[in-house]
């Protein structure tokens, strides 16, 4: 559905230039849940709107739906662009029209008979939940009926995109949860392409197919969900896991636990199915050592649970070493100290 090749984005200012974006390279699927996470300043959003050239990319090409947007004429790209909707973090609804009149916004100049134009408002507020605030303004909505109201109005001209720039950024976390269970319906309902920008590691975990992680202007890593929280590879993607695994807590926790002589600290992980509990429970019997969980969580990812462990290992040594090759050999990483 989105191809983005070579892209750069350069910024002239009486600074100088700024580099907003590095030959990016990206590829989206149709159907997809894509997220796009970086800190503030990594260049997220300029990548975003250069998915619609609402920021023309200094060079490269923009591909969405087999066409190149980078080279059709202004006339074209008005066309494409009503293919690709758009909502943000601060809803950019008009203060001045009802619930109604901003999703029906999109609509003027279409061939919609006005009765037709008032069934497509209705059935796309029935979407979204909000059938019954079809006359109020937005200064009565809650921060989620706007962003409701805003997804609503995103989806008038039935787009096969959809981008969201920080959108759940300005809702509270239990909003965010409706508003992110929302979006998935949509997806799956309406075969929707949805591209996530955030800077927030739940938000990705919580929807995402597949994520590309961004820093300084570049894609650093992309990939499955599951394959980059179970094996990221750059520094940043490491730390946005630890923010969902709370690593942070767990270190500040084991730095203050005293351990006697031969004892081991191993931070287990595993993926699927398998129970750490009774992997645990098996190397103390099969290899006579004891071992103590001190900490463990597990996140459920695209209906995946993954788990890490804190396993404290007592005994002989080699009894510790051989258990710590046998998770290994059962595919559940381990990492010991």
């Amino acid at each position: 559905m989105i191809w983005i090749k070579g892209v750069r984005k350069v910024y002239v200012n009486k600074q100088g230039t700024v580099e907003a974006l590095k030959e990016i390279n990206l590829h989206v699927e149709k159907g997809k849940i894509f997220g796009i996470i970086g800190y503030s300043g990594a260049g997220k959003s300029t990548l975003v709107r250069c998915i619609n050239l609402l920021e023309k990319p200094t060079s490269g090409q923009v591909m969405v739906n087999n066409k190149e947007l980078t080279k059709l004429p202004e006339r074209e790209l008005r066309k494409s662009r009503k293919k690709i909707g758009m909502i943000f973090q601060h809803f950019n609804l008009m203060s001045s029209r009802n619930v109604f009149q901003n999703v029906a916004y999109p609509l003027k100049g279409n061939s919609y008979t006005k009765e037709e134009k008032k069934q497509k408002v209705l059935s796309l507020l029935e979407l979204v939940g909000l059938s019954d605030k079809i006359l109020a303004y937005p200064s009565q909505l809650s921060g989620g009926q706007k962003q409701r109201v805003a997804i609503a109005r995103a989806l008038a001209n039935d787009p096969q995109v959809l981008l969201c720039d920080e959108a759940t950024s300005a809702i509270d976390p239990q909003t965010t949860a409706s508003i992110l269970k929302l979006l998935k319906e949509i997806n799956e309902k309406l075969g929707l392409t949805i591209v996530i920008i955030t800077h927030q590691m739940e938000v990705v975990k919580e929807i995402c197919h597949e994520v590309a992680v961004m820093e300084a202007g570049q894609i650093v890593e992309s990939g499955g969900i599951i394959d980059i929280f179970t094996n990221p590879k750059a520094e940043i993607t490491k730390e946005f896991i630890s923010t969902v695994f709370n690593y942070d807590k767990i270190y500040d926790f084991l730095c203050h636990e005293e351990f006697a002589e031969g004892e081991t600290v191993a931070k287990i992980s595993f993926v699927g199915q398998k129970t750490g509990q009774a992997f645990i429970s098996k190397l103390s019997r099969k290899f006579k050592i004891d071992a103590s969980i001190l900490f463990g969580n597990i996140e459920i990812i695209q209906h995946i649970p993954i788990g890490n462990l804190i396993v404290k290992f007592s005994g002989a040594k080699e009894g510790i070493v051989e258990s710590i090759k046998y998770l290994e050999e059962n595919n559940m990483s381990s990492h010991g100290k």
